[in-house]
Order: C-alpha cells, then structure tokens, then sequence
C-alpha cells in the first residue's frame, strides 16, 4: 500500500500493527511492570531513582525538591548530584531509605 491519503490511518504506509507501539507491550522492559504511582506520592526530600533511558541521567539518584516554575503534576523537579532536572514521574522510580 502507498502512504498517504488512500491508505487511511495505517502507520508508515504499512499494514495495521506493523510498526505502531513496538516498545508499548508490557514485556519492553525486561518483563518490569512498574505500579502506576500517584503525583501525591512524590514529596519533597523523598529519594528517587532514574529508571529512562536519557544518557545524562541513567542509574542516577537524586531527591525530589518542590518550588520553582509552574508546571504540569506529572512533571517531578529532581536535584541530582550535579544539576536539577524536570522529569516525568513515569520515568521515576521511589527509593526506601534502608537500600
């Protein structure tokens, strides 16, 4: 099928499924299905862990600090060890005190 207008909603100009949510099924992360953690549970001082993929920021820990620009909830403001970083809460992960 050609892409464009005749081939209706198909991703790349291909069959339905073919190359759409490839990394979307709950196996893309080593089989980790990681619970869905409300914004309320992020409060200040708690200590999280950068579970994406970004290379400036993988492996990191940092803790969350509160203040600054007006943003989104989802949007967490974590201070690492050399810089501050607004990270979604999806791509964090919230760490005990004993570990």
């Amino acid at each position: 099928m050609a892409p464009g207008e005749y081939n209706g909603k198909n991703y790349g100009g291909l069959h339905t499924g073919t190359g759409k949510y490839q990394k979307g099924g709950v196996y893309s992360r080593d089989g980790m299905r990681f619970p869905r953690v409300p914004s309320r549970d992020f409060k200040e001082n708690l200590v999280v862990r950068y579970v994406g993929k970004h290379k400036d920021f993988m492996g990191k820990r940092g803790h969350i600090i509160s203040g600054g620009v007006r943003r989104a909830r989802s949007v967490i403001r974590v201070q690492f060890s050399d810089k501050i970083a607004y990270l979604h809460k999806k791509s964090l992960e919230i760490i005990n005190d004993s570990q």
